[in-house]
C-alpha cells in the first residue's frame, strides 16, 4: 500500500495485520537478529487534542508490558519513534482473536473455556506479583494460538504500582468487563481483572455477557445487581462453576478472590474434585482446527488493532504454489478424512503450505493422529500416493469399507467418559477418536477394541479396558 512505510526504526516493514482509529500494527522484521515482530503504532499527527494523553498511554502499555515475561503474555521488546510514528514492537502471534471465535463459532466447550480463563489467570498472577494490574481484560485483548496457548495483549490502560498515570476518579476499561471500582472510579487493583475475569468465564460458559445494556444501565446493573445464575442461562454449567463464578463477580472486591492464583486453584479443584477431568494446558486441537476452518476473515478488530496474524498471516500462506500436485492433496485429504472425518480438509492444506515434499506433508498430518493402527496405516499409504494417487485413495476406501460396522448408538455421557479416559492417555484428540470409534464400530466390543488399540501400553491397556467397561460403555 502506498501508505505504508518501508521501515520503522531498524524494523523493515513486510505488511500490514491491522488497522484501527489510532494507527496501525505491521508485521515488521528485526534484520539483525533475524526476527518477525508486530509494530503496533500510532501517528502523532493525526492524533486529536489529547494527543499526549494518547502517547502516554502508549508509552504506558510498552512500560508495563515490557517487564513481564511470561508464556501467557505477549512479548514486548522495545519502544521507538520514528518521525510522527510512535511504535511499539512486540511479539508476533500467529493465531486467532477470543472475541472472533466466540462472535463466529459460539460457546466454547467446557474444558477449552477452563483452559483460556486458567492460562489468563496464570499470566495475571504473573503480572499482579510484578506490580502490573491489566485493567481490561476482554476477549478481544487474548489471543489463542496455533498451540492452543493462550496469550494476553494490550496493556494501554494497565495500573503500574510506580505509576501516577491514572488518578483515582478516573473511569477508564470496557464497560461490560468493567469492576464496580472502576465504574465508580475508585483504585483498581488486581481484584478488579478478578471480576474482569469472572465476566469472561460467565460468557464462555454460557455463551451471554451477565450484564448488558447502555453505559448507565451497565454501571447500575454492575454495581447493584447480581446476573442471571450462570446454569439458567445455560443448563449444563455445573453447580461448582457457577459458584465460582459467583464469588469472582461479587460486588466488594474484599469478598472475591484475592488473587488471580487463588481464582485459577479454586477452578482446578473444581474441575478434579467434582467433575473428576484434568485441567487442559492448551486449548483442544479440535476446537483449534474447527476455528481455523470457519474464520475466513481477517481477525482483526477495526476499532482496535492489537490482535496479531491469524486468518491474514494463513491466507497469505495458503496462497503460496505447492510443490505437491493437486490431485495428490485431494488423495491425502481423503485418505485422513476416513480416519477424523472433515476436520481433514483444513489439517490438508494446513500443512500443504508448509510441505515441500510428500514425505514432510505426511509426517506432519502423521503428528495429529494419535500413535495406533489409523496411525500407521495412513503413514504407510505414503509410498504410493505420488505416482498413483488415485489408486492409494480406493485402496484406502476398500479398507475403511472393511473397517466400517456400520456404527453404535450410545449415550452421551458414556461417550463423555470414554473421552475423558481416553485423554488420559493421548490427549485432546480423544474427542475425534472416540466419536470416530463409535461410528465405525459394529458392535460395543468392537468399540471397546477400537479405543483401547490407541492406548500403547499393555497394562495400560488392560486398566483402561476395566475403567471403560466400569461406565456401563
Amino acid at each position: 500500500m502506498s501508505d505504508m512505510p518501508r521501515r520503522l526504526g531498524k524494523y523493515e516493514i513486510v505488511g500490514i495485520l491491522g488497522r484501527g482509529g489510532m494507527g496501525t500494527v505491521y508485521r515488521g522484521f528485526d534484520p539483525a537478529i533475524e526476527r518477525t515482530v508486530a509494530l503496533k503504532t500510532i501517528r502523532n499527527d493525526q492524533l486529536d487534542a489529547g494527543v499526549e494523553d494518547a502517547i502516554a498511554r502508549f508509552r504506558n502499555e510498552a512500560r508495563a508490558a515490557g517487564r513481564l515475561t511470561h508464556p501467557a503474555i505477549v512479548g514486548v521488546y522495545e519502544y521507538g519513534e520514528d518521525q510522527d510514528v510512535s511504535f511499539i514492537a512486540m511479539e508476533y502471534v500467529e493465531g486467532f482473536g477470543l472475541k472472533e471465535y466466540l462472535s463466529q463459532i459460539g460457546v466454547m466447550p467446557l474444558s477449552d473455556s477452563v483452559s483460556v480463563v486458567m492460562q489468563l489467570l496464570d499470566g495475571l498472577a504473573y503480572a499482579h506479583e510484578q506490580g502490573v494490574v491489566h485493567r481490561d481484560i476482554k476477549p478481544s485483548n487474548l489471543i489463542i494460538t496455533s498451540q492452543g496457548k493462550v496469550k494476553i495483549t494490550d496493556f494501554g490502560v494497565a495500573r503500574l504500582q510506580s505509576s501516577e498515570l491514572t488518578q483515582v476518579g478516573t473511569v477508564i476499561g470496557t464497560p461490560s468487563y468493567m469492576s464496580p471500582e472502576q465504574f465508580m472510579g475508585l483504585a483498581a487493583d488486581a481484584r478488579s481483572d478478578v471480576f474482569s475475569v469472572g465476566v469472561m468465564l460467565y460468557e464462555l460458559l454460557t455463551g451471554q455477557r451477565p450484564f448488558t445494556g447502555s453505559m448507565e444501565s451497565l454501571a447500575y446493573r454492575i454495581c447493584h445487581e447480581n446476573p442471571t445464575p450462570a446454569s439458567q442461562v445455560q443448563p449444563s454449567v455445573p453447580q461448582a462453576f457457577e459458584r465460582i463464578i459467583d464469588r469472582a463477580l461479587t460486588k466488594r472486591a474484599e469478598e472475591r478472590f484475592p488473587t488471580a492464583g487463588a481464582f485459577r486453584d479454586t477452578l482446578r479443584l473444581a474441575l478434579e474434585h467434582e467433575l473428576n477431568m484434568q485441567a487442559a494446558s492448551t486449548v483442544s486441537e479440535e476446537t483449534v482446527i474447527r476455528t481455523v476452518g470457519k474464520l475466513e476473515r481477517p481477525v482483526f478488530d477495526p476499532s482496535h488493532p492489537t490482535t496479531h496474524a491469524s486468518s491474514a498471516s494463513r491466507s497469505q500462506s495458503s496462497t503460496r504454489s505447492s510443490t505437491i500436485e493437486r490431485s495428490t492433496l485431494t488423495s491425502v485429504e481423503r485418505e485422513l478424512a476416513s480416519v477424523i472425518g472433515p476436520v481433514a480438509s483444513v489439517l490438508v492444506k494446513r500443512a500443504a503450505s508448509r510441505a515441500t515434499t510428500l514425505n514432510e506433508l505426511y509426517e506432519e498430518l502423521a503428528d495429529k493422529l494419535p500413535a495406533g493402527r489409523d496411525r500407521d496405516t495412513f503413514l504407510a499409504r505414503r509410498s504410493g500416493s505420488g505416482h498413483a494417487a488415485s489408486g492409494a485413495g480406493q485402496t484406502m476406501q476398500a479398507q475403511t469399507q472393511v473397517l466400517d460396522g456400520g456404527g453404535i448408538d450410545l449415550p452421551d455421557e458414556v461417550l463423555a467418559g470414554a473421552t475423558r479416559l481416553l485423554a488420559r492417555h493421548i490427549g485432546p484428540i480423544a474427542k475425534v477418536v472416540v466419536k470416530r470409534s463409535a461410528r465405525r464400530a459394529g458392535s460395543l466390543d468392537q468399540f471397546h477394541d477400537l479405543l483401547a488399540g490407541e492406548v500403547g501400553d499393555s497394562g495400560e491397556r488392560n486398566r483402561f479396558l476395566s475403567e471403560l467397561r466400569a461406565l456401563g460403555a
